[in-house]
């Protein structure tokens, strides 16, 4: 056996001690709720194992609901994607921008960086999470990608990637240090080839937006000329074509100040030694005009106050020996 870093969840006898349990240790991923179906028995079970790149595992998970909020995701600050891979058992997965439901042979993407609520059955899946610069020149994908579900079944690059990830979950705890980074490096390659092609998944699907232009929104948030006028310019779009594409996200401008807010959460909450962000900075630094709208903007979008998130960064940190493995991998193979 190796020493390979191992978190695990077994269930307890007591039904409500198992319940807390569980919900405890999906909490620095997803809050979760109970549905009338749900029972944490003797088959619910979760591994995690560290390879140091990319963290690999396999769940059985009751009937459930799991939500990650606009405000988790942006205070958490973490930029991974975590893949799943159903091998039995069904979900329904919902984003901003419409629904899709996940079944056996299927991968369903979840970019951390973005809300997300999936509810089902009870089911089995293979999960890997690594952080989106792992996959290189395919990590402009993610945006576009979050909440999409694909098939294995009927293609050779997919099949591969689940036929290589099972494989490393069943051997996680025998792969000795020295070959672990190889092992994490090609799941993450696979990982990026798996990804549906832009072309491909935008045709088959018209709700998605264009890639690129979700891409040169995210790096010029801090620009406050961002907007249709600058993107249309950009891509050569009319103001038409470049609204139907943003339809499902009410609008371009809805987007753009999300993802704005979504960056201004992330400055605000993260934690470090610095001195607490000053909000006025913070404003201007995502592309807002004046302090008074920014925080106006906020409160609607998280329900609190720019100085109240910068606040509880301030007096809340984590502490040492209080985040659970899990959560302290997660910020891990971020650095």
């Amino acid at each position: 056996m190796s020493d390979t870093p191992l978190h695990q969840f077994v269930p307890s006898v007591d039904p409500v001690a198992a319940w807390k349990a569980w919900a405890e240790h999906l909490a620095p991923i997803f809050d979760v709720r109970p549905v009338p179906e749900t029972h944490v028995g003797a088959s619910v079970g979760m591994r995690s194992y560290n390879l140091g790149l990319v963290l690999v595992g396999e769940v059985s998970a009751p009937a459930q609901a799991l939500e990650r909020t606009a405000r988790m995701a942006a205070a958490q600050g973490v930029d991974h994607v975590l893949m799943q891979f159903y091998r039995s058992g069904t979900s329904v997965v919902r984003t901003e921008r419409g629904e899709e439901r996940v079944r056996p042979s299927d991968f369903v993407i979840c970019d951390l960086a973005q809300p997300i609520r999936i509810s089902g059955e009870p089911v089995t899946a293979i999960n890997i999470l690594l952080p989106r610069a792992a996959l290189g020149d395919r990590s402009s994908s993610i945006d576009g990608l979050h909440g999409c579900v694909f098939n294995a079944e009927h293609d050779a690059a997919k099949q591969i990637f689940a036929s290589y990830l099972k494989d490393v979950v069943s051997h996680a705890d025998r792969i000795e240090a020295p070959y672990r980074p190889g092992i994490a490096e090609a799941a993450a390659k696979l990982c990026g080839a798996a990804l549906p092609s832009v072309a491909g998944y935008v045709a088959a699907a018209e709700r998605w937006v264009s890639l690129e232009i979700r891409s040169f929104i995210q790096t010029h948030l801090a620009d406050p000329k961002l907007g249709p006028e600058m993107i249309c310019e950009r891509f050569g779009l009319s103001r038409a074509t470049l609204y139907r594409q943003f339809a499902v996200d009410d609008g371009v401008q809805h987007y753009i100040r999300n993802r704005r807010l979504a960056r201004a959460m992330t400055l605000l909450t993260r934690v470090g030694d610095g001195p607490r962000p000053r909000v006025s900075t913070v404003a201007y630094a995502v592309g807002f005009a004046d302090e008074k709208t920014f925080s106006r903007a906020f409160k609607r979008r998280f329900d609190c106050l720019p100085r109240d998130a910068a606040l509880d960064r301030a007096v809340r940190p984590v502490r040492p020996g209080t985040e659970s493995p899990l959560g302290a991998w997660i910020r891990q193979i971020a650095a």
